[in-house]
């Protein structure tokens, strides 16, 4: 990737986010974003306790871990200083609602035969967004001047995708095992059929990633490494400075 494509990615759509913030105001989104996210907390908690009152055991440890997984963001930022979105961060609480509070404790599952496909449809997508971003993460990590090639990206963004969607089957069972929930509801039929699915949207999300990355393009994804580059200033400064030794590196080795 050259570097006048990178810094088109991360500086080609400031006047329309600028526009953005003048419509919408950064105080706006943040604001709505924390709202939801203490909102949607207390539906967690309400259904817990609802949960233990009727002895609906079952449904317990599914509204404890869907509390915990509200604070994703707030982990992220003080754990390992990443910033993500306040659009990206409403995204993944939007998803989390639909996954465990409808999904599980409404059994919106059992109700439409549709809705896990969406989720995983959906998840696949959102872990490989993660996956593209996570790249940037670790190579900031690292401390290694490497630029990488959009091949490696995209099949990152993939592994990264399926590994994560493997992980939530295995999370499936141990709950179905050690506290005879339904997660699994048909067994290896909904096991196999949500690995394809996923592996499906992150597919989509990483050959759309190559392209994007390879020829310039702007769309969501480049918007949202956009957004995400915005919110960490320090990787933005430390992907600039590989991307010049790489284009150093380049024209040394042509000449």
């Amino acid at each position: 990737m050259t570097r006048t494509g990178i810094r088109q990615h991360i500086y080609g759509d400031a006047n329309m986010t600028m526009k953005r913030n003048r419509l919408w105001g950064k105080d706006y989104i943040r604001k709505g974003d924390v709202a939801f996210a203490m909102g949607l907390r207390f539906l967690f908690i309400l259904s817990f306790v609802i949960s233990l009152v009727k002895g609906e055991w079952a449904l317990v440890p599914v509204a404890v871990a869907s509390f915990g997984l509200t604070f994703i963001p707030s982990i992220l930022e003080k754990s390992i200083k990443v910033s993500l979105p306040a659009s990206f961060q409403i995204v993944l609480l939007v998803f989390i609602f639909g996954a465990q509070f409808l999904g599980e404790i409404f059994d919106y599952y059992e109700r439409f035969w549709w809705w896990d496909l969406v989720l995983h449809s959906w998840s696949g997508a959102l872990l490989g967004t993660i996956g593209f971003l996570l790249v940037y993460i670790l190579n900031e990590a690292s401390g290694v001047g490497m630029v990488m090639s959009p091949f490696f990206v995209a099949f990152f963004a993939l592994c990264f995708a399926v590994t994560c969607g493997v992980l939530w089957e295995v999370f499936e069972f141990s709950m179905d095992l050690l506290f005879d929930t339904n997660m699994q509801k048909s067994g290896l039929i909904d096991t196999m059929g949500d690995l394809i699915v996923d592996t499906a949207g992150a597919m989509i999300v990483s050959i759309n990633g190559f392209f994007t990355l390879r020829d310039n393009k702007k769309n969501t994804l480049s918007r949202a490494i956009t957004g995400f580059m915005k919110n960490n200033p320090k990787m933005k400064k430390r992907l600039e400075e590989q991307i010049h030794e790489g284009h150093s590196r380049k024209e040394v080795s042509e000449e």
